[in-house]
């Protein structure tokens, strides 16, 4: 019986190593994004009319470098040059999360011009969904926000990736975020590569200077100030909510 016992005792401490080891608390995740172009300008007719009826999805890889508060999302140059109105129909954000200070700063493209927003983190209500699937080799959970009436957004996340973190702007669930996706399939984020290491630090904090700092809402209103003819605020309702 003691014999017994103390297999019994040995078997847990091995699994509870086991579970503290694989926990990660800094590291690297490499996600490839599929952007339905259709699917997601289907109610813009002024895109819509651009758009041919068998564009594939287009596909682009982002990196998350992250540490137990700093996380800096970037996105991986492919090396081939999108020419004319293609290349801005997709997003290529750099977002910087500071969890100790709840501040983010952005780096947005806005049809070729680098802007940057500065920003309290999103906090988001979730709703957990019960459900699971792995995700580059990690068991994840899956949650739900409901970004408006019209659209929900699905996230899985890993409890074993310890940080709060994940694609753009998303965060404030207990674990970092492997996939994203909207109900709609338009835009899907995927992890494909989980590492655990130590960034630099200078990779993880946005360095750049500019003298035009903007909040998300004095942005939004800038731009229909100055765009109102081209950018509706139901568009930038949805470009937003990604930060």
């Amino acid at each position: 019986m003691a014999g017994i016992k103390q297999l019994i005792a040995t078997c847990a401490l091995i699994i509870f190593s086991s579970t503290t080891y694989a926990q990660i608390t800094s590291g690297r995740i490499v996600y490839e994004r599929r952007v339905n172009l259709l699917s997601l300008y289907k109610d813009n007719d002024r895109v819509k009319r651009f758009l041919k009826d068998d564009m594939k999805p287009k596909v682009e890889q982002f990196e998350l470098l992250f540490n137990d508060t700093l996380s800096a999302f970037t996105p991986i140059e492919s090396g081939e040059v999108e020419q004319g109105f293609m290349k801005f129909l997709t997003t290529h954000n750099k977002v910087y999360n500071n969890t100790a200070k709840n501040q983010k700063t952005a780096v947005l493209d806005m049809w070729g011009t680098e802007t940057i927003v500065q920003d309290t983190l999103s906090h988001r209500t979730w709703k957990m969904m019960g459900s699971k699937r792995e995700i580059a080799g990690y068991l994840c959970h899956k949650a739900m926000w409901e970004m408006n009436d019209t659209t929900r957004v699905y996230a899985w996340f890993c409890s074993e990736v310890v940080p709060s973190v994940g694609p753009e702007g998303f965060n404030g669930l207990p674990g970092t975020i492997l996939g994203l996706a909207t109900e709609n399939g338009s835009m899907v984020y995927f992890a494909k590569e989980v590492k655990a290491m130590s960034p630099e630090m200078a990779k993880l904090e946005y360095a750049g200077k500019s003298k035009d700092v903007y909040t998300i809402e004095a942005l939004k209103a800038q731009l229909l100030e100055k765009m109102g003819q081209w950018v509706k605020k139901d568009d930038l309702e949805g470009m937003f909510s990604w930060l």
